[in-house]
């Protein structure tokens, strides 16, 4: 590949990375089951503790896995980096 069009790919793949980013922050929070909003860790009778808990870690899941990919994505982009054959000139 031509410098002009790897900077090209990597411009291209920073636009869809940021605007897939926008997309999940923009929409509607991760769909959660009513089952994960129910109580399923009773300490005490009539606690919310349970309820509360699993909601919080339902409605900020899009979030997570969002930062997961991008853990991901760039783990995987400094391994074939790394890897890559040192040109010789």
């Amino acid at each position: 590949m031509s410098d002009s069009t790897s900077k090209v790919t990597v411009a291209l793949v920073v636009v869809l990375i940021f605007a897939s980013l926008m997309m999940v922050l923009v929409r509607d929070p991760f769909p959660s089951s009513t089952m994960a909003h129910s109580e399923m860790i009773p300490t005490q009778p009539g606690s919310e503790i349970g309820s509360a808990m699993s909601k919080f870690l339902w409605d900020f899941r899009g979030m997570d896995l969002t930062f997961q990919t991008l853990i991901l994505f760039t783990t995987a982009i400094c391994c074939l980096a790394l890897l890559r054959e040192e040109m010789k000139h």
